[in-house]
This record gives C-alpha cells, sequence and structure tokens, in this order.
C-alpha cells in the first residue's frame, strides 16, 4: 500500500468519525443508520464498510481511540498527593482541557446530549481516578487519611467531571488555565474559603 493510499484511508476514516459525531449531536446514538452516516461523509456504504463492520465497532473505535489519547496526556503529568500541590491538581486538569479543546466535537457528543454515551463518561472518570490515586504512594504516606480514600477519590473525580461537562455546555468562554486554577483552589481550601465566603463556626471532628 502506497502513501497516496494511506492517506486516502486515513481521510476517509476521519470524514466517517466527524459525521458520526455531528450526527449524535443532531439525534442521538440509537437513531443514526449507517446511510446517514454515508450520506454525511460523502462516501457510499460499500466505503464505510470496508473500515467499519458496523455502528457499534465504529463507536467503540472513536471511544478507544479518544481515551487512549486522554490517557497519553494524562499519563505525562506529575502527580504526588503528600504534601498535596495545587499545582499538581492543576496541571492534571488543565491537561484534560486541552485535550477536550481539540476536539470538542467529539466530547460533546459522548459527554452531554441527551442520550449520551455512558460507558464513555465511566472509562474516561477510571483514568482520571487512576491518575489521582498514583499520587497516594503508601511508602510516602505517614499516617493514615481521615476520611475513607476511596470516598475522597469519587468525591474528586465526580466534581473534576462535572466541571469537565459544564464548561463542554457552556463553550468554554472560560480559559483551561483559569477553571483549572479555580478548581485546585476549591478542592485545597473547600469551596467557601475559596470564594472568599467567611465561615463563622468551622467543623471540629473533636465535637
Amino acid at each position: 500500500m502506497n502513501k497516496k493510499t494511506d492517506l486516502r484511508i486515513l481521510r476517509t476514516k476521519q470524514s466517517i468519525r466527524k459525521a458520526f459525531y455531528e450526527l449524535i449531536q443532531e439525534k442521538g446514538y440509537e437513531a443514526i443508520t449507517i446511510q446517514d452516516i454515508a450520506d454525511r461523509a460523502m462516501i457510499n456504504r460499500n466505503t464505510f464498510y470496508l473500515h467499519y463492520p458496523n455502528k457499534p465497532d465504529l463507536l467503540d473505535t472513536c471511544m478507544n481511540e479518544l481515551l487512549s489519547e486522554l490517557k497519553d496526556a494524562v499519563v505525562l503529568c506529575p502527580i504526588s498527593m503528600n504534601p498535596f500541590s495545587i499545582s499538581i491538581l492543576e496541571t492534571v486538569m488543565q491537561t484534560v482541557l486541552e485535550h477536550i479543546s481539540l476536539n470538542t466535537t467529539f466530547y460533546y457528543a459522548m459527554l452531554i446530549e441527551e442520550k449520551s454515551i455512558y460507558q464513555f463518561r465511566a472509562k474516561m472518570e477510571n483514568i482520571i481516578k487512576n491518575k489521582l490515586n498514583e499520587g497516594w504512594n503508601p511508602d510516602l504516606v505517614n499516617a493514615p487519611l481521615a476520611i475513607s480514600k476511596e470516598l475522597l477519590l469519587e468525591y474528586l473525580v465526580s466534581a473534576f467531571m462535572g466541571i469537565v461537562i459544564w464548561w463542554i455546555k457552556n463553550d468554554q468562554h472560560l480559559p483551561a488555565n483559569e477553571i483549572s486554577s479555580q478548581f485546585s483552589r476549591i478542592v485545597a481550601y473547600g469551596h467557601l474559603k475559596a470564594a472568599g465566603i467567611p465561615v463563622e463556626d468551622e467543623y471540629s471532628p473533636e465535637r
């Protein structure tokens, strides 16, 4: 296979995937037909089947490739939770947001639509959770956590994903570095202190 043929195949696959995600946004995954994708990508059905046997295979391929890119980007982030560093969490979130900004149509289709593909979200959450979990190295922890580690990870990942989805829904109206900085301060100081709201009576675990 020569280079020209390779490029033609690559362009065809890109056209198919672009059409697929646009259609998910417009009508939802379940309503899309192979003919819809072929028409939008300006190819015939036989060309589609040369690359993907069916719609579920196309979905799986798209999800796995996108998540693999995300994982590769996040893996490069430094991570340590002992002692906690605001800048580290900020780096992780900014990396995720910058990756999303390069693939906005894909992520919007996967995370925002009414019939969003929850399998994609669950896999994305696991990537974030595993990265944060790396930060708690048992050899570096001098004392046990004061709360359940599992609960803490669930809280962080849920908040993280909530911000990501909110950011996509609102057309990325704030820069990735600003979102990342503010989110990291909320995690580090709590939402009231991070917002500059006075706290009358702080919680004491001895009460």
